[in-house]
């Protein structure tokens, strides 16, 4: 496998809250942002787009009466919390760093630009992409394949609480089997869960690969994007 000079990175909102389970952890933020500043500085561009249901999940707003396409909404302002939160983390770990939201949000933040958010990348920045794709309805894996396309990235890395892509739980079935690499077809057919069919359709046809693994190893992310063999690589 080769090296990637540029990827876009998908983390999940839980990720941010580390073994609390809600709102911030401020070990495991500085943790994250340190796996991302040492691929940085390993000469590799990383566009973020990260989750928030560390702060509210659509369906829980749902379940106390507020209307489904307004609880998405408030699932996209709670991405931009997270990448505010994220942005500064890397810039405490002497990584330039962006914020760029799908909807404007002030003075803080920047609405996406591809062309903008590329040249930041070329000079060196990190680049956390939040607000999903600025409209409800769509999960914040489609924002992460859509930001991949938009920011002409040669992988796709989720980064997830499992090591890989496996055909069932494996945190309940022992007997899971493991993917070393599966197609995107496949991945599908199996109706495996790893991605929505949105994105895996997306990524797929602009035959650009995705790698699953587990964000809470060291050194993951450097090693996947150095072009060692980690995790489950999804085949376009």
């Amino acid at each position: 496998m080769s090296p990637y000079r540029r990827a876009l990175l998908k983390i999940s909102g839980e990720a941010m809250a580390g073994e609390r389970g809600y709102g911030f952890d401020r070990e495991k933020i500085s943790w994250i942002a340190g796996q991302i500043a040492a691929a940085r500085k390993a000469g590799h561009e990383l566009g973020i787009v990260v989750g928030g249901g560390n702060i509210v999940r659509g369906r829980d707003a749902v379940e106390v009466g507020v209307p489904a396409l307004a609880a998405d909404h408030m699932g996209m302002i709670a991405t931009v919390m997270n990448g505010i939160a994220l942005r500064w983390a890397l810039e405490n770990q002497s990584v330039p760093a962006r914020t760029m939201s799908a909807f404007p949000v002030g003075r803080l933040v920047e609405v996406v630009d591809p062309e903008r958010a590329q040249d930041y990348l070329s000079s060196g920045h990190v680049v956390v992409f939040t607000g999903g794709t600025g409209n409800p309805c769509f999960t914040t894996d489609s924002a992460a394949a859509l930001r991949t396309v938009e920011i002409a990235a040669d992988v796709m890395i989720k980064a997830t609480q499992v090591n890989g892509v496996y055909d069932k739980d494996p945190h309940k079935h022992p007997d899971a089997k493991f993917f070393e690499s599966i197609t995107a077809d496949e991945a599908l057919e199996r109706r495996l869960g790893v991605m929505d069919a949105a994105s895996i359709e997306i990524l797929g046809r602009k035959k650009i690969p995705t790698i699953v693994l587990s964000l809470h190893q060291d050194g993951n992310i450097t090693r996947a994007l150095a072009g060692e063999r980690v995790g489950t690589t999804i085949i376009c």
